[in-house]
């Protein structure tokens, strides 16, 4: 058992962090930002979010990084290499550590790139650093693979994909889910039954359509949801656009 901005933080099996709490927290949830290929409006836009909504926790959704130089896919020859990237996106990360010191991460795909490329390449997990330390962040960061907040479930959303993706999510979990992942759709599906009512939340992005990175979607027409969601008790969600 630990602390997180007062409230008390309990690490649960399967990679679960859970405030333990009554109260009924106003929660920020920061979608996908693939630092360094973020929207150039993105500070500014959750800078004004803090100040709007003052939140009780801050949840970082996944993704907050890109690594795209690490990926296994084909890779762009245009591309800056893997150092030149990974010291932009640490440049862009400070930035966020001083607007939010206290948060809360979901584990992802894109962050993790580091972590897969070891372990193909047979490195054992004693060998590397974690998370807060390769990331540089504050103390107050920390990364779990599912979080849960008044009985509300954070996750990245990496075991799903489209529209419909979010559905799956709140069925295979049996609870409400705020997720990221998906860049191309986002907002919230309530639905209810004879004993309770849960939402799925797709919180969208904040990655630059524009950047090299995304290069790859310019063929299809969809293009990324950009904005974040506030989540208040547990029990209602809303996705915000960048405005």
């Amino acid at each position: 058992m630990g602390l997180h901005r007062g409230h008390r933080l309990a690490l649960r099996d399967h990679g679960v962090a859970e405030i333990i709490t009554k109260d009924e927290l106003v929660v920020l949830a920061i979608p996908d930002l693939h630092f360094p290929f973020a929207h150039p409006d993105a500070f500014r836009f959750l800078a004004d979010l803090k100040k709007e909504f003052n939140p009780d926790i801050v949840v970082c959704l996944g993704d907050e990084v890109d690594f795209a130089a690490l990926s296994f896919h084909d890779r762009d020859p245009d591309m800056p290499g893997a150092r030149h990237e990974y010291e932009a996106a640490l440049a862009q990360m400070h930035k966020l550590y001083r607007i939010f010191p206290d948060v809360l991460c979901c584990t992802s795909n894109h962050t993790s790139r580091g972590f897969r490329v070891a372990y193909k390449a047979g490195l054992p997990s004693s060998m590397l650093r974690g998370y807060r330390e390769f990331l540089e962040a504050p103390q107050g960061w920390s990364w779990h693979d599912r979080i849960v907040i008044n009985d509300c479930l954070y996750i990245h959303g990496d075991a799903a994909s489209g529209p419909a993706g979010t559905r799956k999510l709140v069925s295979e979990n049996r609870m409400s889910v705020v997720h990221g992942h998906f860049h191309s759709n986002a907002g919230v599906q309530y639905s209810a039954s004879p004993f309770r009512q849960v939402f799925g939340c797709n919180a969208g992005c904040l990655i630059d359509v524009n950047a090299m990175a995304f290069r790859y979607g310019n063929k299809y027409a969809s293009k990324g949801t950009v904005g974040a969601a506030i989540i208040r008790g547990g029990k209602e969600a809303h996705f915000i656009p960048m405005r």
